[in-house]
């Protein structure tokens, strides 16, 4: 069997247009089919729609459980706008004015946020924010070159000049940093070089707890993403996997068997921690694998025969959503979890299920009462008698019919537990015959004791007659 059979397997193949964004969430992925259209397509790889909403438009995120466009006009004065798209069939839903020159925008509980070019003779980036309910839009900040807009716990942040600075729902600065940080739901972490990680407190920017990889070189930087309770963190360099617990920073497990040229972050799966491995399968391409929550082990690998690209890797549940090398397709990849991969009997773990095991046992227990019947009935004799009652009990309260029932299919099915006991008879019998024979030479025995006993006091009282005549006659 192979592995990739073992349960990791792509889903879907996607064509895009070149290194869109894209964004996924409990229903489905969203992402740009070309340079003027988007699609959607459910988890299961089934396409749901494909639309054209304007010239120069693109896709921002997900708001309120609906993808949503950025437009930017051609022609002046350059109207930009956030366009809500229905889920399920793409159709407009309605339009929210954004500010002039919009290049990136997010949303978080009843705020926008916007981030504007460079305008003549006024600074080069601003953010702005806008209140969801009025539409009233608010300067928070001007400055250099700013990108990388990103809404999370305490409000939103950006890249202003290389330092990344956090800003509540107001406005008001929270904290900066010269980090790397990233986000996953309502967590923070920022990487540094030297191979050091820390978690922030989204309201202060505080150090939760610091983790630095042991063997880092002094420029590594490293790679992480967090799920549910845990942080997967991967060294580039030295070629190694470690797990994280997200409360504590503690460190679960670590592994050597992934690709030491990736410099993409890891996904964490609800089961598994999806990245490339050290082996490489497709050509030129490192294999896909995915490595157990719980250990670390291998669980499966996948053939890379497009070159999967794990840079802006998304995830959904079992699903994780990979860019390919070229940038012309997404691709489905489903990670199902232990004990699904368990019941449909993994060949890479190299360990067999419950029920196999089960089968197995029941398989050489009959085996042995076919080759030694002997054997087979003490062992069955010496079954603990608190098991053998409740058994015993639920036998007497079937109805008739289905203990006859039980009765003969148990006789067609145990030809050899029949042998068994007509085995054990022919022993018994063997053994009372064997005693019949040896009863004679017994009696034989005693009877021939009794005469030389008799004989023995007949000369003793022979030979005291001679010795003391009178002695004896008084007797």
């Amino acid at each position: 069997m192979s592995k990739q059979s073992s349960g990791l397997h792509t889903v879907a193949r996607l064509t895009a247009a070149l290194h869109t964004p894209r964004f996924v969430d409990a229903g489905a992925v969203y992402w740009s089919s070309d340079d003027f259209r988007f699609a959607a397509a459910s988890l299961a790889g089934e396409r749901l729609w494909d639309v054209e909403v304007e010239d120069g438009s693109r896709l921002v995120g997900i708001i309120e459980g609906h993808p949503v466009v950025l437009t930017s006009g051609f022609d002046p004065p350059f109207p930009c706008a956030l366009v809500f798209l229905d889920p399920a069939s793409g159709r407009e839903v309605r339009r929210v004015a954004a500010p002039e020159h919009t290049t990136e925008a997010a949303y978080h509980d009843g705020v926008f946020a916007f981030l504007t070019a460079a305008e003549r003779f006024e600074a080069a980036s601003r953010l702005v924010l806008a209140d969801a309910a009025t539409g009233k839009f608010k300067k928070v900040v001007a400055g250099g070159s700013a990108t990388g807009l990103t809404a999370f716990a305490g409000g939103f942040l950006c890249t202003l000049e290389f330092v990344v600075h956090a800003y509540d729902l107001k406005g008001r600065s929270l904290w900066k940093t010269d980090s790397v940080v990233s986000v996953s739901g309502e967590t923070v972490l920022a990487t540094h070089l030297g191979g050091e990680l820390t978690r922030l407190r989204p309201a202060d920017g505080a150090p939760l707890w610091s983790f630095t990889f042991k063997g880092a070189e002094a420029r590594s930087l490293v790679q992480v993403h967090a799920g549910a309770d845990a942080v997967a963190v991967l060294e580039p360099r030295l070629g190694e996997l470690a797990l994280l617990d997200l409360a504590s920073g503690e460190l679960r497990w670590r592994t050597k068997r992934v690709a030491a040229t990736s410099f993409a972050p890891p996904l964490v799966t609800p089961d598994a921690v999806v990245t490339l491995s050290a082996r490489k399968s497709g050509g030129t391409w490192q294999a896909l694998a995915a490595f157990s929550l719980a250990d670390g082990s291998l669980r499966a690998e996948l053939a890379n025969h497009h070159g999967f690209n794990m840079t802006d890797g998304l995830v959904a549940g079992e699903v994780c959503v990979l860019g390919q090398e070229d940038g012309t397709a997404l691709h489905l990849v489903r990670v199902p979890g232990a004990a699904s991969t368990r019941s449909a009997g993994d060949a890479t773990t190299g360990k067999e299920s419950r029920g196999e095991r089960a089968a197995v046992q029941t398989k050489k227990v009959a085996t042995t009462a076919k080759k030694h019947p002997r054997s087979a009935a003490p062992a069955a004799a010496n079954k603990s008698p608190p098991s053998a009652a409740p058994a015993k009990k639920a036998a007497a309260n079937k109805s008739p019919a289905s203990a006859g029932s039980a009765k003969k299919s148990a006789t067609k099915r145990s030809p050899a537990a029949a042998s068994t006991k007509k085995t054990a008879a022919t022993a018994v019998s063997a053994q009372k015959k064997t005693a019949a024979k040896k009863t004679p030479a017994a009696a034989s025995r005693k009877k021939t004791a009794a005469k030389r006993t008799q004989a023995s006091a007949a000369s003793a009282k022979k030979r005291a007659t001679k010795t003391n005549p009178r002695r004896v006659g008084q007797s």
